[in-house]
């Protein structure tokens, strides 16, 4: 019978985003990813070519899941980062993978059409808002849009953060803080 050639590919994937949150592009090992998803490295250069191709991919499959998992409300904004902060918490390898492509230039998703176009749509949902008054204009779209997603990625990345396991009830009342700031800084 021969092998699933699908399933191959997302096995790659899986071990891919699992090396590249821990490592990074640069530090990445395909010879780990390889023996991880148990597929030879001839079969992983077939499907992806190249490891910044690979890391285009995994972070690609994960902007595909976020934007299933987490509806986007421009009339809600503080509901929608605390549901990225969720969704973020509960995946803390997508958001090491954020970091990892803001570290090394965000080079590595220069050229996902996909990932842009959600943004751009977004963005301009943010400014169509804005226009009509439903919220803040005090803000540039793009400055509101960076500063939601540092209010949403806060307790991640903020020195002297418990880096322990958090139970869900201290997650759903960090939730409810990001919802609370989201809402007042975009309230019109």
């Amino acid at each position: 019978m021969k092998p699933d050639a699908s399933a191959t590919r997302a096995r790659i994937v899986i071990a891919a985003r699992d090396e590249f949150s821990e490592h990074g592009l640069a530090g990445a090992r395909v010879d780990r990813i390889a023996v991880a998803a148990k597929a030879s490295k001839e079969r992983l250069y077939a499907y992806f070519g190249d490891k910044e191709t690979l890391f285009r991919a995994v972070v690609e499959d994960g902007f595909a899941r976020f934007i299933d998992e987490v509806p986007f409300a421009v009339d809600d904004l503080g509901g929608y980062a605390a549901r990225e902060y969720l969704h973020l918490a509960a995946h803390p390898e997508e958001h090491r993978l954020l970091l990892w492509t803001q570290l090394q230039g965000g080079t590595a998703t220069s050229g996902t059409d996909d990932i842009r176009s959600v943004i751009a749509q977004r963005r301009s949902a943010m400014a169509v808002a804005q226009q009509e008054g439903l919220i803040s204009d005090a803000f540039t779209v793009d400055d509101l849009f960076t500063m939601i997603f540092g209010i949403t990625s806060a307790w991640m990345t903020a020195p002297g953060s418990d880096c322990g396991p958090i139970d869900d009830t201290e997650h759903q009342r960090r939730a409810s803080k990001i919802e609370g700031a989201v809402r007042r800084l975009c309230a019109p």
